[in-house]
């Protein structure tokens, strides 16, 4: 074999490879409900794999999730059995293939087919792998009857397929926001997100971080409604996980959504102030907190998952944060020795709000979920009230954009809790963006909750409200 030829296997050997690892990873999302973020973390762990492959992996298990009700329709029109009967390994596999055929245009399709065989071969039989090559082939020669559904006019019955998204989420956004900005709403869905380094203010400014990163090679802007949060927009030759970009292991910056950072500067919390967070793991906001108060007074976080606690002692070494303490216990029970000046409540919801980050939310929630969730959450508002001193503040944060979860429960604890009073949020949005927004819609922030909308304000989307206790 020449030397060439034996390059060529070698790349062969490591497409069907990662490939297999991606298909390994959708199957445990699937069948076993795991978490596609930690799923590929718990892989990776695992598996020896060059930046570039881990970034492959990655952008197919997200590609697949992100377009997988529509990439099953399609598989389905095409398949002589049913998709509910194909063996997991198959279907995910295929799944695989068409995402590339349809969104990696620079792979060509020739080769993914081949490779897919190959990869049904060492995962089932070649009984399978025959299946699959007929299907996609079929599926090269009908691709040009394939309609694009994004690009005509809004047809309200075919969202859910041409965006990929349950149909109980698309009929609650049509009645709740329109047809309009339902399917801005869903097209943020299906972007992907963009990587937000929040400046750490007590080891450098965002100014100096910046221009250490674009001295680099980066491009980043700065953010409009957190500054201390840098936008990646091109990142140059710096090519890998996040945590590998210059200034990471330093502590310098910490990786954050803007949305979930504007909730702990509206905290507000003080040098030397006791700042409870519950249901605080992974523990960004926990962090940020901390560094707001100079690494003065304490931030107790609390949480029910040991292990996801674990990732918040690692970033406080990281970070160099001694005053973090950190609690594993259920937020609904969970009491200390003296009533604190600040507590967030960062609750359980739906996460309707990032589904760009988190693809496989889509797959996860479901209509009663969210009747289940708000019982949760308004337990958590009841406890985490408890915990409040006199004059202290109370934030109640989610990730969602339903109703329900948010203006909702905030409207039935004020009606049971007449010693609490909304806080106006003025203070804490720019004033020059919060003119922007009331340009564009009605915002009022003396009302005291926010509802961060990806189609109103090219955020994330988020709710906070700041309660004051008397």
């Amino acid at each position: 074999m020449t030397k060439d030829a034996t390059n060529i296997e070698r790349k062969s050997e490591a497409g069907v490879a990662s490939r297999r690892l991606a298909v390994e990873i959708l199957i445990k999302v699937e069948s076993a409900g795991a978490y596609a973020n930690l799923a590929l973390a718990s892989a990776f762990k695992r598996k020896t794999l060059s930046e570039r492959d881990r970034a492959f992996v990655t952008a197919l298990v997200s590609g697949v999730l992100r377009h997988r009700i529509k990439i099953d329709e399609r598989i389905a029109q095409l398949s002589s059995r049913k998709l509910e009967s194909l063996p997991l390994f198959l279907k995910n596999a295929l799944r695989l293939a068409v995402f590339q055929i349809e969104h990696m245009s620079d792979i060509p399709q020739s080769a993914i087919v081949d490779t897919c065989v190959k990869l049904v071969h060492l995962g089932g039989h070649q009984g399978q792998a025959r299946f699959a090559n007929a299907l996609l082939r079929s599926y090269l020669r009908a691709q040009e009857s394939f309609t694009d559904d994004e690009v005509l006019p809004i047809n309200t019955e075919q969202l859910p397929s041409s965006y990929s998204m349950p149909m109980w989420l698309v009929e609650r956004w049509l009645k709740a926001w329109g047809p309009d900005e339902t399917k801005i709403l869903l097209e943020h869905t299906q972007t992907i997100p963009e990587l937000v380094l929040r400046t750490c203010e007590q080891a450098i400014t965002p100014e100096g971080l910046q221009e250490i990163l674009e001295g680099r090679g980066m491009k980043l802007r700065r953010g409009t409604l957190v500054p201390s949060c840098l936008l990646v927009e091109q990142r140059g030759p710096l090519r890998g996980p996040a945590t590998k970009l210059p200034g990471y292991e330093e502590g310098l910056f910490v990786i954050q959504d803007e949305a979930a950072a504007f909730v702990s500067t509206v905290v507000d919390p003080r040098p030397g102030d006791l700042v409870i967070d519950l249901c605080a793991a992974p523990g960004g906001k926990s962090l940020h907190m901390a560094e707001l108060m100079e690494n003065k007074g304490r931030v107790i976080a609390v949480d029910s998952r040991p292990a996801r606690l674990g990732l918040l002692h690692k970033s406080r070494q990281r970070l160099g944060l001694t005053n973090i303490e950190t609690f594993v216990a259920d937020a609904r029970s969970f009491v200390t020795e003296a009533q604190a000046d600040c507590v967030l409540l960062d609750a359980p919801c739906t996460g309707t709000g990032v589904i760009n980050r988190r693809s496989d939310i889509r797959f996860r929630r479901d209509a009663p979920d969210l009747i289940q969730l708000t019982e949760l959450q308004r337990q958590l508002l009841e406890h985490a009230s408890t915990l409040v001193r006199s004059g202290g503040v109370l934030v109640y944060s989610t990730c969602s954009i339903e109703p329900e979860e948010n203006e909702d429960n905030i409207k039935w604890f004020l009606q049971n809790h007449n010693d609490f009073h909304p806080l106006s949020l003025k203070q804490f949005v720019p004033e020059d963006l919060a003119s922007e927004w009331s340009a564009k819609t009605k915002v009022d922030l003396d009302i005291g909750w926010l509802t961060l909308m990806p189609s109103r304000h090219g955020t994330s989307g988020f709710f906070v409200c700041r309660l004051a206790h008397k």
